[in-house]
């Protein structure tokens, strides 16, 4: 089972498909989401992003800060980079 990912800066889109899993820098520790998790919206504080994709590669993105929302149907991510 995979979850449609969107990472957004303020003047582009820095990645948009399926992932397995995404782990990131939250502002109360490292967050990890996988498909079915529970609806939420956080910030997010300096630190890196780790994408696993549906090939479960992995792939990294360097992030300032940002905000995550998850929900049923997707998950975005909004960053300064």
């Amino acid at each position: 089972m995979f979850m449609d990912l969107n990472i957004i800066a303020p003047h582009k889109i820095i990645y948009q498909g399926k992932i397995f899993s995404i782990t990131l820098p939250g502002t109360e520790g490292e967050l990890t989401i996988l498909p079915n998790h529970i609806p939420l919206i956080t910030s997010l504080d300096k630190g890196r992003i780790k994408v696993r994709d549906k090939d479960k590669k992995e792939l990294f993105f360097e992030i300032e800060n940002g905000v995550l929302e998850v929900n049923p149907v997707e998950v975005n991510v909004l960053v300064s980079v």
